[in-house]
């Protein structure tokens, strides 16, 4: 039992080094994992699946995806490269402007990178994606930030409010 003793001064910083060891160890595996998506309740996937669609479409240049994407009534469109900005437009028409925007300008970039509302059921759901794109007349390169929100319209979730800003 003395000879137990007489090593404790010796192990104790030992044992010390070995859990601070692992602690850092456990908390740099946490860092290269994704962060967790904070649950007050339980999350609706149709809407983040409706952002994907917006997404793709938006970076294919595809007016008429897009179109079919948004609210039976009027949506509210405030687009940067738009004539008539801070309007409620139909479906029709939103293909037009839509239409008209892919063929001025080139999209390099529409990724996602925020969302709001998810775990709140049969509310407003937004979006904030950053854009980029390339003016076709000038040759200029743009970013900014599009917002999109989302409504539930019956069983399924829809476009109604469109805006970027600088």
């Amino acid at each position: 039992m003395q000879k137990l003793r007489a090593h404790i001064p010796l192990l104790l910083p030992l044992a010390v080094l070995a859990l601070m060891s692992a602690s850092s160890a456990a908390q740099d595996a946490q860092g290269d994992a994704e962060p967790p998506i904070p649950r007050k309740g339980v999350i609706d996937k149709r809407p983040l699946e409706v952002f994907k669609s917006v997404e793709k479409a938006w970076i294919s240049g595809n007016a008429q995806a897009l179109a079919d994407l948004a609210s039976e009534s009027k949506v509210l469109i405030k687009i940067r490269g738009m004539e008539r900005r801070g309007e409620y437009f139909t479906k029709p028409q939103l293909y037009y402007i839509f239409k008209g925007i892919f063929e001025s300008t080139s999209q390099t970039s529409f990724t996602f990178v925020r969302y709001h509302n998810l775990e709140k059921r049969d509310s407003r759901v937004y979006g904030m994606a950053l854009r980029s794109y390339k003016s076709n007349q000038s040759g200029g390169l743009y970013k900014d930030r599009v917002y999109v929100t989302l409504a539930k319209e019956g069983s399924r979730w829809a476009v109604t409010e469109i805006k970027s800003t600088w």
